[in-house]
């Protein structure tokens, strides 16, 4: 079958960024397989972390390793709608290293998972990081942790 190609060129990783009205989570790898994407299908877990005013949100599920990723309100153009919202939208999607979508799943949060992410988000909206101050952080944060220990400062698990 025919894979759609993803529409932005990104390097192998992971990333997100808040793209048309959503929040969009990559993981990018030079292959997968059908069995990866049959276990993903077949459940994983988003968790939304909040810690030293850090926004995590770590995948976990299928042969995936528990994947980590960081947003930072300040940093983002859609600041402001994304802050005004009620309800959040989150979509997940595996990509290969030709960009060919080989996985994507949306979710509507419901409006108490999308009230606690954005009550952290409006707090970390307000916090003065020095410059530099964020991407140390996050530095911190990541020696200190696997992605999959930062599951004990989770404040919401989305099901996806």
């Amino acid at each position: 079958m025919e894979k759609k190609k993803f529409a932005y060129d990104v390097e192998i990783g992971t990333i997100m960024d808040y793209v048309e009205d959503h929040f969009m989570l990559v993981i990018k790898d030079e292959t997968w397989s059908d069995e990866e994407i049959e276990l993903i299908k077949k459940g994983a877990t988003l968790n939304f972390c909040y810690t030293q005013d850090l926004a995590i949100f770590v995948l976990e599920g299928g042969d995936i390793d528990s994947s980590d990723f960081y947003f930072n309100i300040q940093d983002c153009d859609l600041k402001d709608e994304i802050l005004e919202k009620e309800l959040l939208d989150v979509e997940l999607i595996l990509v290969d290293g030709k960009n060919n979508v080989w996985y994507s799943k949306r979710k509507t949060l419901s409006l108490e998972q999308s009230k606690i992410i954005l009550d952290c988000l409006k707090k970390q909206a307000q916090v003065g990081f020095m410059p530099g101050e964020y991407e140390v952080n996050i530095a911190g944060i990541q020696s200190a942790y696997e992605p999959f220990e930062l599951e004990k400062f989770s404040k919401v698990s989305i099901k996806l």
